[in-house]
Formats: structure tokens, C-alpha cells, sequence
């Protein structure tokens, strides 16, 4: 397989890694239990060994790729194997046909909106490569460490499993982090928030706070602070980092019907929250 990285370039601001090993190839296309019926998404598909994987299972392939080193790579096994069609450009931007199922290795420096660019389209369950740590946000529960609003985001959207996790020795050239394979099962009607960009701005102000009470944190934000204590009793005293992703949104739909409009919060403030606190010892 090391053949296919002959006359390659990675490019590292695409961050290119490839996965060379071929047991884990074989594991991802087996979690996504792809069959001959299946329409396949393929995000970054690279020097097509996944492709290669998914076309030997599914009915079609549509191998997303913005690189055009990999033309004749990825043109060659379209034409061998007959169900593969390459389409040319940014995944963030070039419009997708319908599919079934998406089965990636994701660029990791735009992983998050490519998973929210997917969840807005109809598909059954996607399979997806990422950066460990993002996994683990990702996929993360009430209460756990890595619980928060990029947890809830995609919860909201989809039910997540992390079903495996990579050592960085699996790729070439090897990337600076070990990955994780995560399950992701769109869900048919997610919950009702006040608007995309007003739940945003909640998830946000709310995670600044993460280990206070919801009513506590509310209070520290102009406008909320007014109508905290007329929160339901069950929510108020529940700390942020335990508020489910369906309580956050019964949140929201509170604050729009008390007329509450959430400010932005910047990135240098977002950044700050994620850092875990020093916690004194005795």
C-alpha cells in the first residue's frame, strides 16, 4: 500500500495524513455495515484506499476530493471498478449529490463544520475518522469531562458512538495526534430550539460557566439575569455541564419567549473556557 504514496506531496495545510492500515480500512467500511444497495459519501478521498475499500462493498461511490495530485489516482480506480465518481472540489462548498451513508477520514481542521454540513442532508449513519480529542467532545455525555457545547451541537443532530480509537502510527506521514472512529445516526426530528445562532449563543454563554449552576450562570448575562429564577425548579439548580442537550433546549425556546437576546461570545473567551480548571489540593 506504501506504493500509493509514490510521487505524493502531502500538503500540510490541507492536513494530509493517510491511513495505511489496511485491517483498520477494512474495520470502518464493516462498522458502517456498507452493502451493495448503498450510495457512499466519501469526504477527502485522497489516494483512494478507502475509496478503494468502500467500492468493493457498496453500490456507488462519491469520492469528494479537492487535490488535484489525486486525479489520476482516483480517475484510474473510477474507471477499473466502474460505481466509484470522483467530484472536484472543497467539501464545504460543492453541492452533494443524495447518499446513504457516509464513511470519511475528515480533514481534522474542518472536521466540525463538515459533520454540520452532512447532518443538514438525509442519510442513514456516516462513519467518520477524527482527531481523538474531537471524538471524545463529540461523543461525550452529561457531566463527562469533555462534555460541552460542541457535544451538544452535534447531539442535537445526532446520535453519537465512539467505536474505535487509531494510533497515529497508522498513518502516513504520521500525524501529531492519535484518531478515533465515531458513529454518527442522524436523528429524524431533532428538538425545537429558538434558532440556530440563539442556541449557539446559549451553548456559549452557558459553557463559559460549565461547572455552575444553570441559574447561576444565567445571572451573569444581561437580559437572562432578570428571568432566571422563573426557570422550572428541575432546571435551575442542575450545573451546566449536567443540562442534557433536550434541557439546553428547552432553555432556548425559554429565553426567546421571555424576549432574551444573547450576545456573541468571542473566540479568545471560548478558547479560555475549554481549558480544564486547577482544582486546590487539601
Amino acid at each position: 500500500m506504501t506504493d500509493l504514496l509514490r510521487n505524493i506531496r502531502p500538503q500540510p495545510e490541507l492536513g494530509q495524513s493517510f491511513l495505511m492500515d489496511g485491517r483498520i480500512l477494512a474495520r470502518e467500511v464493516g462498522y458502517a455495515q456498507v452493502g451493495a444497495e448503498d450510495t457512499v459519501l466519501e469526504i477527502g478521498a485522497g489516494i483512494g484506499n478507502l475509496t478503494e475499500h468502500l467500492a468493493t462493498r457498496a453500490g456507488q461511490v462519491i469520492a469528494v476530493e479537492c487535490d488535484q495530485q489525486f486525479r489520476p489516482r482516483l480517475e484510474s480506480l473510477a474507471e477499473a471498478l466502474g460505481n466509484i465518481t470522483p467530484l472536484w472540489g472543497d467539501a464545504l462548498d460543492v453541492p452533494l449529490p443524495l447518499f446513504s451513508k457516509v464513511v470519511s477520514n475528515l480533514p481534522y481542521r474542518i472536521a466540525l463544520p463538515l459533520i454540520l454540513r452532512l447532518l443538514d442532508y438525509p442519510f442513514s449513519q456516516g462513519v467518520v475518522m477524527l482527531q481523538e480529542n474531537m471524538a471524545r467532545h463529540i461523543c461525550a455525555g452529561p457531566g463527562d469531562a469533555g462534555y460541552g457545547r460542541i457535544s451538544v451541537t452535534v447531539q442535537r443532530l445526532a446520535r453519537t458512538q465512539l467505536l474505535d480509537t487509531v494510533p497515529r502510527s497508522a498513518f502516513a506521514p504520521a500525524p501529531s495526534v492519535d484518531s478515533a472512529l465515531v458513529r454518527l445516526s442522524p436523528v429524524a426530528s431533532p428538538f425545537g430550539v429558538a434558532s440556530a445562532e440563539a442556541f449557539k449563543r446559549l451553548l456559549d454563554h452557558a459553557f463559559l460557566h460549565r461547572e455552575d449552576a444553570l441559574s447561576a450562570a444565567l445571572r451573569r448575562l444581561p437580559g437572562a439575569d432578570a428571568v432566571a429564577a422563573l426557570l422550572p425548579r428541575r432546571l435551575r439548580g442542575k450545573l451546566v455541564c449536567q443540562l442534557t442537550p433536550e434541557e439546553l433546549g428547552e432553555v432556548s425556546r425559554f429565553l426567546d419567549a421571555h424576549k432574551v437576546r444573547l450576545t456573541a461570545v468571542s473566540d479568545a473567551a471560548k478558547r479560555t473556557a475549554q481549558k480544564p480548571r486547577q482544582r486546590s489540593g487539601n
